[in-house]
């Protein structure tokens, strides 16, 4: 596989303009053999504390890879604030900080021995945004917006309907529901749809939302409601593509899974990436399948690739 795009990503040139809407918070990591049930007792193996959440880990691909791109994610006040507020500063990245909003949610993350996550979220701050935190930016300029499913629940999901509003008629909302995929207010969801929509969730959670029994249909059944491409994520296979009423399987690479922990996020950062240097589709969710791999190759979230990372990594899988 040739990989000539990626020498776009020495000297970038922006073509679109993109806005990161979100959480950061605290992702303590748990090793255990197998979940717990109820009222039962499993050991864990502490792996450790890290700064994630799904939007800063899309972030954290555009900061990788050296692209610009604005973000809105609340850095409120108090022991979990405090940790992400030092994380950025390490990082040289943007804060966006409010006081007398309460302190970031942190997550609970039990990894499983395959490397499957499952997740007990306390939410913090980023679910309680408000309408005024959007007045900071021009809505109207950006062509891609980045939304998770997190930020669209409870009062939450008026206030991101709001801000999106704002958006030019032809700016596309790149959202991915999650693990919400299938609990979404029907409501909300309708009123979000009157958006150009690119839907980048994975298989199940396409399944969820469609109703349907097989993962192509769905893509297909996404890309046609929304008369915007749609993308499904399925593992080392890769991605499925929905467009112009097909369906195609960009293929994933095989490595040795570390953990699945950021690994849709960073596909979604990917994804975006290329899509914000006027990347083809294809070649955006090749990029989305590439920084997905390094990142499911390595533990822990918030991990994405430099350019010159990225550009070594693939060389394992040119041919």
């Amino acid at each position: 596989m040739e990989f000539t795009f990626l020498d776009r990503l020495l000297n970038p040139v922006p073509k679109a303009r993109v806005l990161i809407v979100g959480s950061a918070f605290v992702d303590l990591l748990l090793r255990v053999d197998t979940l717990p049930v109820s009222g039962a007792d499993v050991k864990g193996d502490y792996q450790d504390a890290r700064v994630g959440g799904c939007s800063f880990n899309v972030a954290d691909v555009f900061f990788k890879l050296a692209l610009p791109c604005e973000c809105l994610l609340p850095i409120g006040e108090g022991m979990i604030a405090s940790l992400i507020e030092k994380e950025f500063n390490r990082r040289h990245y943007p804060l966006t900080k409010f006081q007398g909003k309460g302190d970031n949610g942190w997550c609970l993350t039990l990894i499983e021995k395959n490397g499957e996550r499952s997740f007990i979220t306390l939410p913090g701050i980023e679910r309680r945004f408000e309408r005024a935190w959007f007045d900071a930016f021009d809505m109207a300029c950006f062509d891609y917006v980045y939304l998770s499913g997190y930020q669209c629940v409870g009062d939450n999901a008026s206030v991101m309907l709001e801000g999106l509003s704002r958006l030019h008629e032809r700016a596309i909302v790149v959202f991915d529901p999650g693990p919400l995929s299938a609990s979404l207010d029907p409501a909300f969801t309708r009123a979000l749809e009157r958006h150009r929509v690119l839907y980048t969730v994975n298989a199940s959670e396409a399944l969820a939302l469609t109703g349907q029994t097989d993962v192509k249909a769905a893509a297909l059944a996404l890309a046609e409601h929304t008369a915007t491409p749609a993308v499904i994520t399925h593992g080392a296979e890769g991605a499925f593509l929905a467009k112009d009423s097909s369906v195609t399987l960009i293929p994933g690479f095989k490595i040795t899974v570390a953990d699945t922990v950021g690994s849709g996020d960073s596909h979604t950062g990917g994804l975006m990436a290329g899509l914000s240097l006027g990347f083809s589709l294809e070649e955006s969710v090749t990029l989305g399948n590439l920084v997905a791999a390094w990142v499911t190759s390595r533990t822990g979230a918030a991990c994405a690739p430099t350019v010159t990372e990225l550009r070594a990594f693939s060389a394992n899988f040119r041919g």
